[in-house]
């Protein structure tokens, strides 16, 4: 809890003693800034913080520190914009890889208190990458694995009371730089530079003392956008104008068979394609499971309607992909429905739309899909 008093201090009064100290010289309007400070986190900044005794335990590594800048609210006084507090490309790739593969790895704070200091450097890189008005070859590099992150830690504390994780701004934060990410896309599509178009394949220019290097995988992010949204049509309008190379790889096509399988109703079907999904897209989807098993066992709930005749557990399990018999009869049980031993018995008059949704409890990601380093999740394509 001290913790995060601390990072909530951090992120209204640190910014605002910087910089209503140093931004005498202030920028004329519509200028457009460009970074001077190469390291993490700018002198200025290090130095209030280390006064004001807001060093984060996340950024104390052994016996050394290594400070990362904090995110600021802009307000109408302050003037952000000045280049020796703002942070080149380079470093701020620099940035995000040690973020993700470095820090999300510490064991020794809780995971909660992991997620809130990253988000917090991310949101600052992103401020930026804003305020410098980055090309859009350069944003895609930096927004690709905040997106990973953000699908990622929204299946990792699915399971944590609101208090600890507020999964809709998890989403808030995750539809910004999946925007973000694609807006830039098409960007680049349009220009007739075709070498800009292949840097969205590259990896990131820092690699870590392990050589594990962030990617940039734009087909992961449209399944992405897809998964994330399955109630929402516009994924798959932008679907369709994708070009047919776009169209013809087959994760992406795996993607839109699910939402539109989706739209029509047929969950059994989406489960069943659920089975191919890569780690980060079946975390995508998991958020959205509770919401499918509720219409499934619904559908079922008419269709096997029956005051005799059961269902096995094991098999609704099955369908549903509970992950075992336990879970699918208390899912069952939550929306009224009759469980007989290890069987239930479907009856369209006993089920109830409640309106809490049953949660299903996640699964280890690193043992279901055999990832060897839990960095894998933003290094793999």
């Amino acid at each position: 809890m001290r913790v995060k008093l601390a990072a909530q201090v951090l992120s209204h009064s640190v910014a605002a003693g910087i910089f209503s100290k140093i931004a005498k010289g202030d920028m004329p309007t519509g200028a457009v800034a460009t970074g001077t400070c190469y390291s993490m986190c700018p002198e200025e900044e290090i130095k209030l913080r280390e006064t004001s005794k807001l060093i984060h335990v996340l950024e104390v590594v052994g016996s050394k520190r290594q400070l990362v800048k904090s995110y600021c609210r802009s307000a109408a006084d302050l003037h952000i914009a000045v280049p020796k507090l703002l942070r080149p490309y380079s470093v701020l790739t620099h940035t995000v890889e040690y973020l993700l593969v470095k820090v999300t790895q510490r064991d020794d704070v809780p995971q909660p208190v992991v997620y809130d200091f990253v988000n917090d450097r991310l949101r600052a890189v992103r401020q930026d990458m804003t305020i410098q008005r980055l090309p859009p070859d350069e944003c895609v590099n930096l927004l690709e694995p905040m997106v990973r992150f953000y699908v990622y830690y929204g299946y990792l504390l699915n399971d944590l009371p609101l208090k600890d994780f507020d999964p809709h701004l998890n989403k808030k934060y995750l539809l910004e730089c999946t925007k973000w990410f694609l807006s830039c896309c098409d960007s680049i599509t349009e220009r007739p530079d075709s070498e800009l178009i292949d840097r969205l394949s590259r990896f990131l220019h820092v690699s870590n003392n392990n050589d594990r290097r962030l990617v940039c995988d734009k087909v992961l992010i449209e399944c992405l956008y897809i998964l994330c949204n399955l109630d929402n049509i516009h994924p798959l309008y932008r679907y369709i104008k994708l070009s047919k190379e776009m169209k013809s790889n087959s994760k992406l096509q795996l993607a839109y068979k699910i939402a539109i399988s989706n739209m029509e109703g047929n969950y059994i079907k989406v489960f069943r394609l659920l089975d191919q999904l890569c780690p980060l897209t079946y975390c995508a989807v998991f958020a959205y499971l509770p919401t499918l098993q509720r219409r499934c066992l619904q559908v079922l709930s008419h269709g096997y309607h029956n005051k005799r005749l059961t269902v096995p557990s094991d098999v609704i399990a099955r369908w549903l992909r509970f992950p075992d018999r336990q879970e699918a009869k208390t899912t069952c049980q939550y929306y009224g429905l009759t469980v007989d031993g290890d069987a239930v018995r479907f009856d369209k008059t006993q089920f109830k739309m409640n309106d809490r949704l049953h949660q299903v409890k996640t699964e280890d990601l690193i043992t279901k899909f055999n990832i060897n380093n839990p960095s894998d999740i933003y290094t793999y394509t």
